[in-house]
Parts: C-alpha cells; sequence; structure tokens
C-alpha cells in the first residue's frame, strides 16, 4: 500500500470507531456534517502524496530507505538540518496548498521520534526493536496518528500518585501474558476522531512511585474500550459568509477515554521506566514545538496580509501610524520565521536523529504565543470596525440592496467594493470571529503552555556562560 489514495483513507475511518459529538454516537465521521470538515482536513496529506505536480510530490514522498518503495517523507526520521528542514517545508505547504494543516503525521512522528529516541537511551532494546518495527508499519499502511499527551490531571497541585482519582492519569491496571491494560483519559487531542492510530506519551517527569503512569504505547483509535468525546468546531460556509476558492479547513479537538484497554506488548515503548519518562516528555516537546512553529509561519503571513490588504483598502496605508503598525506585524512574522530556521540548522543530535535545537525552538514558540494577541489587535486596528459589523453575503447578493452596499462600502478606488468586502470578511474570520478566539487560546496552551517554554528555556539557555563573562569583565575568577 505504502502512499494511500484520499479514498484509502477515508474508507479506513469507517472502522465502528467511538465518537461522540452532541451527545450523539456518531455513526460515520466522513459523512458527518461537522467531523467530515476534519475527515478532509486530514485528507489533504493524502491529496499532496498523490499530486501530479512533481515538486509537490517530491516534496511530500521520498524512497523508503531500503527498498526504495515510495512512502511519505513524513516516515523518514530526521537525521540532518536539511531533514528538520524538509519538514519545515511540508508543514508550510500542507497549509498553503490545502487550505488547512493535515496534522496527523506531522505530530504523530513528533511522538515517534521522540520514542525513538528515549529508547536509545533506556538500554533495553526491545523498546528499540518495537519502535521500527512500529515505525515500518507506518511506511507500509501510510497512516494517519494523532498524540495523546495531556492528561485530565485533575488537581493540578499534586502529582498523579497523589490524586484522589488514579485515573486522572493514565496508568497501567494490569499486564499479562499479552500485553498491558490502560485506563484514564487524555484530553485537548487534536484529529483524534480522523486518525488511524493513537500514540500515547506520559505528560510529564514521573517519580519513583509513580512506575504505572510511566507508560507509551501506540493502538488504533477503533480499539475495543478506546472512546472519543468531541468538541464541536464549525461546518461547511452558511449562506450568510462569501464563498471563497479554498473549502473550510480544520480539525476537531477530543478527549479520549481508555477503558481497560489492552494494549498488545509490541506496541508498547515504555511501561515502568519512570527516570526516562521526563526524557521522552521533553523531546517531543521539542519537535512539537517546532511542528508548531512550522505551521504558525503560515498563518501569521496569512495574519500579515489581511493588515496589508486592509490597509491598502482603507486608503491608509501611506498614515504614519499604520506603517508603524505594519513594521511591528512585519518584525513579529520575520521573527519566528528566522527562529524556525535557526532551530533547524543547529540541531542536537541523539545517536543518529537530529532534535531541533530546543533553546531556540522553545524561543520561537514563546515569541510566537507571547506576542500573537498584540499582533491581533494591531490587526483590528489597522482594519477598522466594519470587520464586525459589515453585511452578510446574502445581503450583497439582494438585487435592492446591491447597488447601494456597492456605493456606499467602497474604499480605496485600487479595489472594488465586493474585494474590499471579502477581505473584511477573511480578516473577520482571521482576529474577530469565534475561529479566531478559540486559535488565541490555542496560540497560549497550544503545544504546551508559555511557562512551559519558559522552563525549557531556563534549562537551555547558558547561564554559566553568561556569568563567566561578566565575571571576566569585572576582573573576577570565574567560580565554575
Amino acid at each position: 500500500m505504502a502512499v494511500r489514495s484520499p479514498d484509502e483513507f477515508r474508507e479506513s475511518l469507517r472502522d465502528n470507531r467511538r465518537v461522540f459529538l452532541y451527545g450523539d454516537l456518531v455513526e460515520d465521521v466522513t459523512t458527518h456534517p461537522i467531523l467530515k470538515i476534519s475527515t478532509e482536513t486530514a485528507a489533504g496529506d493524502f491529496v499532496l502524496t498523490h499530486s501530479t505536480e512533481p515538486t509537490v510530490r517530491d516534496l511530500f514522498v521520498a524512497p523508503h530507505p531500503e527498498t526504495g518503495e515510495p512512502i511519505s517523507r513524513y516516515f523518514l526520521p530526521p537525521h540532518t538540518p536539511e531533514d528538520l528542514e524538509k519538514r519545515l517545508e511540508m508543514i508550510g505547504q500542507s497549509i498553503r496548498l490545502t487550505g488547512g494543516l493535515p496534522f496527523g503525521k506531522d505530530v504523530g512522528t513528533d511522538a515517534m521520534y521522540a520514542i525513538m529516541t528515549t529508547a536509545q537511551q533506556m538500554g533495553k532494546p526491545e523498546y528499540l526493536e518495537r519502535a521500527q518495527s512500529y515505525l515500518e508499519h507506518l511506511r507500509k499502511n501510510d497512516l494517519n496518528l494523532c498524540a495523546a499527551i495531556t492528561d485530565v490531571k485533575g488537581d493540578r497541585g499534586k502529582p498523579p500518585a497523589q490524586q484522589t482519582h488514579p485515573d486522572y492519569y493514565l496508568h497501567v491496571v494490569d499486564q499479562n501474558k499479552d500485553g498491558i491494560i490502560v485506563r484514564g483519559a487524555k484530553i485537548h487531542i487534536t484529529g483524534a476522531p480522523v486518525a488511524n492510530d493513537i500514540l500515547v506519551l506520559p505528560t510529564r517527569q514521573m517519580r519513583e512511585n509513580e512506575g504505572e503512569y510511566s507508560v507509551a504505547f501506540a493502538i488504533p483509535a477503533n480499539t475495543k474500550g478506546i472512546t472519543m468525546v468531541c468538541r464541536p468546531s464549525r461546518g461547511e460556509r452558511g449562506p450568510s459568509e462569501f464563498p471563497t476558492a479554498l473549502p473550510v479547513r480544520g480539525l476537531v479537538e477530543a478527549m479520549i477515554i481508555f477503558d481497560d484497554v489492552l494494549i498488545p506488548w509490541d506496541r508498547v515503548f515504555m511501561c515502568g521506566e519512570w527516570p526516562y519518562s521526563m526524557l521522552l516528555a521533553y523531546t517531543f516537546a521539542t519537535y512539537h514545538r517546532f511542528t508548531g512553529v512550522s505551521y504558525k509561519i503560515p498563518a501569521v503571513e496569512i495574519l500579515a496580509g489581511c493588515a496589508v490588504a486592509m490597509a491598502e483598502m482603507n486608503g491608509l496605508e501611506r498614515a504614519g501610524h499604520i506603517r508603524a503598525k505594519l513594521v511591528d506585524i512585519a518584525a513579529y512574522v520575520e521573527t519566528l520565521k528566522a527562529l524556525a530556521t535557526a532551530a533547524l540548522k543547529s540541531p542536537v543530535m541523539h545517536g543518529d536523529l537530529a532534535v531541533p535545537n530546543p533553546l531556540i525552538t522553545n524561543m520561537a514558540k514563546l515569541h510566537f504565543a507571547s506576542h500573537y494577541h498584540e499582533i491581533i489587535k494591531l490587526v483590528q486596528d489597522i482594519s477598522g470596525g466594519i470587520i464586525s459589523t459589515m453585511p452578510t453575503y446574502q445581503d450583497w447578493q439582494n438585487e435592492e440592496l446591491h447597488k447601494q452596499l456597492e456605493h456606499y462600502l467602497g474604499g480605496s478606488p485600487r479595489y472594488t467594493a465586493e474585494q474590499r468586502l471579502r477581505m473584511v470578511a477573511l480578516t473577520h474570520r482571521m482576529v474577530a470571529s469565534a475561529e479566531s478566539a478559540h486559535m488565541e487560546v490555542i496560540t497560549v496552551h497550544g503545544e504546551g503552555s508559555m511557562e512551559a517554554q519558559r522552563m525549557m528555556i531556563h534549562a537551555e539557555a547558558p547561564f554559566g556562560e553568561y556569568r563567566d563573562l561578566a565575571l571576566a569583565a569585572a576582573g573576577i575568577a570565574p567560580h565554575g
């Protein structure tokens, strides 16, 4: 099979998985009015691997390192800065070419390569063998993935072993000759209802008495005992919205409940090795934040484009205060791009696996998250209140109203009134809609909170070097 078609992917989701939305069990995620948006967004990856455009196919498809068979490039572990650069390019092009981020193989292999990195350090060959075998399984079957990391956590002031309910963190409740049995729930899992397999990792450093919580594994999404409860997202565009060339794209978040699920031993990659839980979580966070930064670049480029276009359409692009705001937006976007490039150019090597530079990767994610709301405010300011008060597309189509709207809602003569209203509609979606409010929250908490990035920056920053330089400048001997 190796590289599946979009139709083959859609058919693979008709597997009796237990997915709930609005309190109802969903019969088919590929045809449900809301979940079909997620299905088609995820299918975008398979559209790209089957592109008839050679440059696109060559980006997303690569030869198997041993057989030469075509496989998804995501299933080639990164060994060099060039490999990481390909991931950056693939993720960005996924959004630019399909209108949405498939967000499956990228986040899934973030988890996969963190598992492989940790397995190399644990001194248990069976884990590395299982990981390599599972990677071949992914290559052969071209699976779509989700990564389940965040536990529901209960009382955030207490570690897993001190919770009122032990199930607040996913844990092993039993094991036998066939595998381990796990119970608990993972939350905020993007794309879960349209994933073929779920990769589960611990969410934090575990302690010596928390071996049962130190668990990592892979399991098909339709396995008995797995239930997904989805948060509704938007459906297709309604009649009040201006139509666009690209369809609606987006992924649904889900809570995944594991109710005494049997995980076969050949899919278990950690079971009780608590000293390595932090390495696994830390390495995944680095890979995943690099993925996060990669998909945020094209998103903020469009955001900046809205600001530029609205300034021009309002006839204010030469105003000094508008130009100052556009400079701040450009500096934000280009700094993010520069940090992403710097992170891939100086990776940390774990064996033969290249991990994006942890310090710079976390700097990039923190830069994006900590300034995003200010950029939203600048775009809102440049655009004007019309992004929240504009007439609907139905009004525009009304014969009685159309000429009046065209007469009164024009701006710069460089653009027609319809062009201005279409840009207003896009800008509304980017900075003044329910979708944009959701994105503002995801910006703060996606790929880990800002405090998590600060913690990793503190752990990675060369504070000792800074101190010694200052001591030397002051004529003081280094203190070690």
